[in-house]
């Protein structure tokens, strides 16, 4: 009987070692996400429904723009799918200062979203050639009113 119990807690300190070993090996090399600048601001989703818009500084001359189509209102945490097909909860494009709008895909997270308080949030884009932009934001909400409709 004891020799049983020895062997029951030798694996489960192996298994315990080899866990922990595992988490750190995967984690060891990823680097907290870079936080940028951004606005947000109420919009008009393209049937004239609620929406808002966040403008990520993701370079001095690199705006992301991330349309999510629904109230500004979010009260817990909440992820949206960003693409070009019928199930998308909004679109996201980004411009270079000299450059065309280049339509992006992906996920977009808020934390949650409150007129008149900062908006904090991430996002994993990636274009259509394959270049990936990723990171997270505190958006500070802009004045002005829209009319939908």
């Amino acid at each position: 009987m004891k020799s049983r119990n020895q062997i029951f807690i030798s694996a489960t300190l192996v298994f315990l070692i080899l866990g922990i070993a595992l988490f750190t090996f995967f984690t060891r090399d990823q680097e907290p996400l870079q936080t940028f600048p951004a606005t947000i601001s109420n919009d008009c989703a393209p049937w004239d429904g609620a929406a808002f818009t966040v403008l990520v500084q993701y370079d001095s001359m690199t705006v992301i723009y991330i349309s999510i189509w629904q109230s500004p209102i979010i009260n817990s945490p909440n992820t949206f799918s960003v693409r070009n097909d019928l199930e998308q909860d909004g679109n996201a494009y980004i411009i270079a200062e000299l450059d065309p709008y280049i339509m992006l895909n992906g996920k977009v997270s808020f934390q949650s979203v409150k007129a008149g308080m900062p908006v904090e949030g991430s996002f994993k884009l990636t274009s259509e050639s394959g270049e990936q932009y990723e990171g997270q934001f505190i958006a500070a909400w802009q004045n002005g009113d829209v009319l939908c409709g």
